[in-house]
């Protein structure tokens, strides 16, 4: 009489020592002795992936299922299906996840985090609108503008970030409305108070100062 998969599995995912008869069985026994290790080394990789919510008993349901139809099938596949499902379980217990049969893949690959936007609203006798969000990109930050019905004029618009303190500014570049933009903030500048994004419309005068002709504005969240 072999282990019970679910309780193999349960035993790899929580750590506990299986208790002094199971611990005599798992001695004689090869094949429970590897599936317990096989399924250890499952919960390690398991506990390594993004943790999400524990299963739901429907789950459990399905493990299950699996778990009984390795019974169907000759002894030559059997200890190897009792193995998978029993490693779904795994998976499925550790909160990664996995469903039944699936494949565990890890990947790398980061992701810019979605912006929290915020609108841009024009000043006294201006129009336009827009909006703009900071996105995270491997641990910079980058400030994502669009805007529309800008006023128009001889010239360019240009992207500011200016200080709460209402005497500092830095310029991000030039915004093309039609497409907008995503610029690169200074390193630390936001936690320093440049939280203003302000698009102005500069003159072509070669003049790198600010036009003080800004037509929409708007406050980052601190």
């Amino acid at each position: 009489m072999h282990v019970d998969e679910e309780q193999l599995a349960r035993w790899a995912v929580e750590g506990d020592a299986p208790d002094p008869a199971a611990a005599d069985h798992l001695r004689s026994c090869d094949r429970c002795q590897a599936e317990l290790d096989e399924l250890r080394r499952v919960s390690d990789l398991a506990h390594s992936l993004p943790s999400m919510e524990q299963p739901s008993d429907e789950v459990w349901t399905r493990i299950t299922g699996e778990l009984d139809s390795t019974e169907q099938v000759g002894p030559e596949r059997r200890f190897r299906s009792r193995t998978l499902a029993a490693a779904a379980a795994v998976a499925a217990v550790a909160g990664a996840g996995i469903g039944v049969g699936a494949t565990l893949v890890a990947t790398d690959e980061e992701t810019p985090a979605t912006p929290t936007a915020i609108r841009l609203e024009p000043l006294a006798g201006k129009s336009g609108t827009g909006s703009a969000g900071i996105v995270q990109v491997s641990g910079a930050e980058e400030l994502k503008v669009s805007a529309s019905g800008l006023a128009a004029g001889p010239g360019f618009y240009e992207v500011w970030l200016i200080n709460t303190d209402g005497k500092r500014m830095v310029s991000l570049g030039v915004l093309n409305p039609q497409a907008g933009g995503t610029f690169q903030i200074p390193t630390g500048a936001t936690a320093q108070g440049y939280r203003i994004v302000d698009i102005s419309l500069e003159p072509e005068d070669g003049n790198p100062e600010h036009s003080h002709d800004s037509l929409i504005r708007g406050t980052l969240p601190s």
